[in-house]
């Protein structure tokens, strides 16, 4: 059957509610607007408990006991513009925990909305995510934050830690000439892709034959970070392209809608 022309859609109310109050528009003007969208009264009021209930359930979520074991925790960050009440439109951090079971499945175990992304922040993070439960976690990847690894070792001791090879690679061909960063970008392949530690560590020692004198302290950082860039290794291969970055996170962040937040 075909659709009438200029049938209304279904719409979820709560969906456009949340999205008007996102944007900045105040509760009762929300009101408004989908009153005459909608052809529907809706009050202020109505408006004030949809977003509330969403807040519950957001809070909800963020307090939910969690697994007492994850095989793998992914911890990364990105910026978005957020509503804060009263205070208007302003840039924050956006902290988001991934954990993947032993079975995995994948879980959001928690995001949080700070002012900026620092090794203390995330140290936070940690001790909110084993007072919520989590007491085992094998082995976490993350940036190369300054301050990231103690931060882990405080509160998981025994997890290892995966340093992503990708914010690597891309901090490292920043620092270079324009004219060198395709061959130093092939050249470091060559170390993360190697097939074996060994292989790698082999890869490393060209690295610094071949750029040692004209980067020194790029080389020399690879060099001092090799053990956690190359932390992967100690798992299944299978498992490889999964460990060695954040690019599972960093899909997930991708994949959610743009634009505000509200808090």
């Amino acid at each position: 059957m075909l659709t009438q022309p200029y049938a209304r859609r279904q719409v979820d109310v709560g969906e456009v509610a949340i999205a008007l109050y996102a944007a900045g528009v105040s509760q009762r003007k929300a009101a408004e607007v989908m009153s005459l969208l909608l052809g529907h009264r809706y009050t202020h009021e109505t408006i004030s408990a949809i977003t509330d209930q969403v807040l519950e359930a957001a809070e909800a979520f963020q307090k939910r006991p969690l697994p007492e074991e994850m095989a793998f925790v992914y911890l990364d960050g990105f910026f978005l513009k957020v509503l804060r009440e009263g205070l208007g439109v302003e840039r924050a951090a956006v902290y988001v925990a991934l954990g993947v079971t032993p079975k995995g499945e994948r879980q959001v175990l928690g995001f949080w909305l700070l002012p900026t992304e620092n090794a203390h922040a995330w140290g936070e993070v940690l001790k909110e995510l084993w007072e919520r439960g989590l007491r085992r976690v094998l082995l976490l990847v993350t940036d190369g934050l300054p301050g990231i690894e103690e931060a882990i070792r405080r509160v998981y001791p025994m997890a290892g830690w995966q340093r992503c090879v990708v914010h690597m690679v891309r901090s490292s061909l920043g620092q270079v000439r324009s004219r060198d960063r395709a061959l130093l970008a092939q050249d470091l392949k060559g170390v993360y892709m190697a097939g074996s530690r060994q292989e790698a560590l082999g890869a490393l020692e060209r690295l610094r034959e071949a750029w040692g004198a004209r980067y020194p302290s790029l080389v020399a950082s690879w060099w001092e970070n090799s053990g956690a860039l190359l932390r992967f290794h100690d798992y299944p291969q299978v498992l490889w392209p999964y460990l060695r970055s954040t690019n599972l996170m960093e899909r997930f962040i991708r994949a959610q809608p743009a634009g505000l937040a509200f808090w």
